[in-house]
């Protein structure tokens, strides 16, 4: 059985940390990948997020990390997002998959941050400098 580590937390993410728990001994590769807060967003000025998410999104977040894992050549997989109030640099989201060779690894950490997008069932609040805000993620 490959590894899944996963979760949904309002706690800071260390990525260094998160993604040396993905290291396995029989990849060849580790790729990661660290989602930041911008300072924009389709041409409008950020200042902060606010992300919030449903209660079964830990549920969808592991279940995505287990279809990633489940290819060949992938050994570990790991995927954290935060709720809660971020301001620009924060950590939002980190993603990183072990495999035996680089190009799985690297396709697997891109179609799992793509899957994560589709359909994790979080929200963000984005606040503009002028004290306004704009919702995204909600269908």
């Amino acid at each position: 059985m490959n590894a899944v580590l996963s979760g949904i937390t309002a706690e800071a993410l260390d990525p260094a940390a998160l993604c040396a728990r993905i290291g396995d001994d029989r990849a060849g590769a580790v790729a990661c990948f660290i989602g930041v807060v911008r300072d924009h967003d389709a041409g409008m000025p950020v200042t902060a997020i606010d992300y919030s998410a449903h209660p079964a999104a830990g549920r969808v977040l592991d279940g995505i990390c287990r279809r990633i894992a489940a290819r060949e050549g992938v050994h570990a997989v790991g995927a954290w997002h935060r709720t809660g109030g971020l301001v620009v640099g924060d950590v939002a989201m980190v993603v990183a998959a072990a495999a035996e060779h680089r190009g799985q690894a690297l396709t697997a950490v891109s179609d799992l941050v793509d899957l994560v997008k589709a359909e994790l069932p979080a929200w963000k609040c984005q606040w503009l400098p002028d004290g306004s805000h704009v919702w995204s993620g909600i269908a």
